[in-house]
């Protein structure tokens, strides 16, 4: 497993191995290639651009109605009005389920 239990007993920077155990041989491999200066050499290629996600106007609207609804939910929530909170929190869960943290403060005056 990878444990040499006698290491203990060997002096610090020995390098000899257990009876039954062979070192393995180096490989034989070539030197890398070098760059000649005859060949041209190559242009990098473009880094591929991102997919931009366009939003449209109706998902933009929501968007910005649902983090009205989360900052209303949020400032009933420091006054302790947990009522009103839990309706904003959910109002912007409902507006814009594709942000988590809306359903997670709908949660939070419960924990």
């Amino acid at each position: 497993m990878g444990i040499d239990i006698q290491a203990s007993t060997r002096p610090e920077g020995s390098d000899e191995l257990p009876p039954g155990v062979q070192r393995e041989q180096p490989r034989s491999s070539s030197p890398p290639p070098t760059a000649s200066s005859s060949r041209p050499s190559e242009p990098t290629p473009p880094a591929p651009q991102e997919d931009v996600v366009m939003e449209d106007d109706e998902d933009a609207e929501a968007k910005k109605k649902s983090e009205i609804a989360k900052e209303a939910g949020a400032a009933a929530y420091k006054k302790r009005d947990f009522d009103e909170a839990i309706k904003n929190f959910q109002l912007a869960w409902d507006t814009w389920p594709k942000n988590i943290a809306y359903l997670t403060n709908v949660a939070g005056p419960f924990s």
